[in-house]
């Protein structure tokens, strides 16, 4: 019989982790579930590690493919599946034990929910642990406001309603890198998508993650998302091409602000730009003023944490001696 549970793990060339993040799958407290591993053509030991984990556990089904990346695979994972609900993990993270547990849980007693994600701790290369995140902080989808409001969750660590997944056409690859936030985008018109205050996953942070070596296409790909999604559902037609760009320069600021400071030091006085432009079209814009008054109150909260890391007495680092 069908697991009520698939878990769909994409890899390639993920020797480093793998034994450790299909552990902590394995180890779940709920037990009556599926792991599907699809192997997008990996080169390295990957192979041979999911060989052995299959062969000790019946629950491990691994799908080997050529090489077509991150998009195929998940799709080919998902076609593969036949759990009611479908969570997902990668390759370089840990699911805390009773992760599944609580997610079905929640499903189960949330009916108007359609994916249900949770909070990630981060794990640095020097084996110390960082900040806790949802992956957003809006509570639910609003299209209508420019820049529109988007509610999502981490990607490896949400459960879904498998039925879902199909009703929107699964993963696409119009939008690289942003996958993920494509698709919450489409399953958000279908119920809500929820973070429960509750631990689920150990995020490991590295050199080598996706989101990091494609950070400016990743936040391209999902502003695109963006505006796609709004020219389908919006009364005020699409996003002209001269106020996306400021809007993607300011996606781009925000991420660089965390990982790595002089470019984004480097994007301010442009972006400072895009928050003053006096050019009339911009001036009788309403979504205009939405994003500069996002722009605004970025670079304000962002002044306000370095005030605070710099603490009382201390200069800042931009501030001239003497």
């Amino acid at each position: 019989m069908a697991p009520r549970l698939s878990c769909l793990l994409p890899v390639y060339n993920g020797e480093a982790f793998l034994v450790e993040a299909v552990d902590s799958i394995l180890s779940q407290t709920y037990r009556d579930f599926e792991l599907v591993v699809v192997d997008d053509g990996s080169r390295d030991a990957t192979p041979d590690i999911l060989r052995a984990f299959a062969e000790t556990d019946d629950r491990v089904r691994v799908v080997r493919r050529e090489n077509g990346g991150i998009v195929a695979a998940l799709n080919t994972g998902l076609s593969a599946s036949r759990g009611e609900y479908l969570a997902r993990m990668d390759a370089d993270d840990i699911s805390l034990p009773d992760r599944f547990q609580f997610q079905m849980d929640y499903l189960d007693a949330h009916p108007g929910c359609v994916l249900v994600g949770g909070v990630a701790r981060s794990l640095n290369p020097d084996g110390s642990f960082g900040g806790r995140t949802t992956g957003g902080r809006h509570l639910r989808t609003d299209l209508s406001c420019f820049p529109p409001r988007v509610a999502v969750a981490m990607h490896p660590l949400i459960m879904v309603r498998r039925a879902a997944l199909f009703q929107v056409g699964g993963y696409r690859s119009s939008f690289p890198h942003a996958e993920d936030y494509d698709l919450f985008l489409r399953l958000s018109k279908l119920g809500t998508i929820d973070n429960p205050g509750r631990d689920m996953l150990i995020y490991r942070r590295h050199e080598d993650a996706i989101s990091l070596k494609h950070l400016e296409t990743q936040e391209r790909s999902a502003a695109l998302a963006e505006m796609h999604a709004i020219a389908a559902d919006s009364t005020d037609g699409e996003v002209p091409p001269w106020l996306l760009e400021p809007y993607v320069r300011l996606r781009i600021w925000r991420r660089y602000l965390g990982v790595d400071r002089p470019k984004a030091d480097r994007m301010f006085p442009r972006l400072l730009g895009d928050a003053a432009s006096l050019r009339l079209r911009a001036l009788a814009s309403r979504r205009y003023w939405g994003l500069r008054t996002r722009i605004l109150g970025a670079m304000l909260a962002a002044g306000f944490r370095d005030a605070r890391r710099r603490g009382p007495g201390r200069r800042s680092v931009a501030q001239p001696a003497g």
